[in-house]
């Protein structure tokens, strides 16, 4: 059935032009012959931006390093707002169950397309949307007005939600957390449904769809879905590691263990403070990890991964030994996939687990 399993997303679709809420200018999330993201502008290119925005499987990117950079051509950096993909979109108001009686609250709204679609579904008296980014506030402001949408619209910190609006039916986030702050359980009603985007410092690949039964919120992962992370949530690493490495061979390859989004999902839910890159080529190739304390660092080689030398750790941690131990995990629990893991929300904690609330992981 495509995009439209749901007959008022067909309608709100056809009712907000997409293209009144992109600016003129563009990055794709696609590197050219240097390094940098490709551009596309309007005006000099329309055919290639008008298939640029409506391209159902690719979002376009409307802001690098919080604005820093200037949209004027193809640019190194990272990206920090978009247009999200239509596929992704309409994935997600799917799974928000949203009714024509109820109030929500998206965090996020940025450039008001999200926004002006669930106006369309609960009429915009019913929609409160926050946005931490002052420049892309007043952007995403002027084009709902322009689009003829007056929802109530706050400049703020999305993670402290709206409590002056509260309770909401339906909180949607439309970027990626670690930690689902208590505040949006607070302020939703009984019943209440949260949707967000999370991920790890290992891997920012889920999408989280909780209920709201008092002070507790509880749910399981919905499919998977990469998206840009709460500014406050970026994972962040000031490296502080030093002296001489302790070495060893690998149990095991690292093409083995680094195998695609959704292991790396299930591995980071459990070393969720390790992050990894990698580096090189061929058989000089390497991956790199890294704790989000700055004090440990590994690095392992991916040629020759069984020689005494191939594993080359400082600090306290052998984060190798941790990424094994959680695909061994994974391994033994038959690959879990993303849809078998769940998240509690409480007052003074978070626990992730496998299957049951009762199997607490990590």
């Amino acid at each position: 059935m495509g995009l439209f399993q749901d007959t008022w997303l067909a309608a709100a679709f056809d009712a907000v032009e997409r293209e009144a809420f992109v600016p003129q200018g563009v990055w794709l999330p696609l590197a050219d012959a240097d390094g940098r993201w490709q551009f596309v502008d309007r005006n000099t290119e329309p055919g290639a931006w008008e298939r640029a925005v409506w391209n159902p499987t690719q979002s376009v990117v409307t802001q690098l390093d919080n604005g820093d950079v200037k949209p004027i051509g193809p640019a190194a950096g990272d990206f920090t707002s978009s247009v999200s993909a239509l596929d992704v979109v309409m994935r997600k108001l799917r799974h928000l169950g949203l009714e024509p009686h109820h109030r929500v609250l998206e965090i996020g709204y940025a450039s008001g397309y999200h926004t002006a679609l669930l106006c369309e579904r609960v009429t915009p008296e019913r929609v409160t949307a926050v946005e931490v980014d002052e420049a892309l506030a007043i952007r995403g402001a002027s084009n709902l007005a322009a689009a003829g949408y007056a929802p109530h619209l706050v400049c703020g910190d999305g993670m402290q939600g709206a409590p002056a609006r509260a309770p909401f039916d339906r909180i949607i986030n439309t970027a990626s957390l670690r930690r689902v702050p208590h505040a949006w359980v607070e302020q939703s009603a009984h019943g209440g449904m949260i949707l967000t985007p999370f991920g790890t410092a290992y891997s920012n690949a889920g999408l989280l769809k909780l209920t709201v039964d008092g002070d507790r919120a509880e749910g399981q992962f919905v499919g998977g879905a990469s998206y840009m992370w709460i500014r406050s949530e970026r994972p962040m690493v000031d490296m502080q590691v030093s002296g001489g490495p302790v070495t060893r061979p690998s149990p095991v390859d690292p093409a083995q263990v680094l195998g695609g989004c959704l292991q790396d999902f299930a591995i980071g839910l459990q070393v969720p403070d390790v992050s990894y890159s990698h580096r090189g080529e061929g058989d000089g190739r390497k991956v790199q990890f890294v704790d989000e304390a700055g004090t440990s660092a590994t690095i392992v080689g991916y040629g020759g991964w069984w020689e005494d030398e191939a594993v080359r750790s400082w600090g306290p941690r052998d984060l190798w030994a941790e990424v094994t131990a959680a695909y061994t995990w994974y391994e033994e629990h038959d690959r879990p996939h993303i849809t078998r893991f769940g998240v509690t929300v409480e007052a003074d904690a978070q626990h992730v687990w496998l299957d049951h609330p009762s199997q607490v992981i990590g």
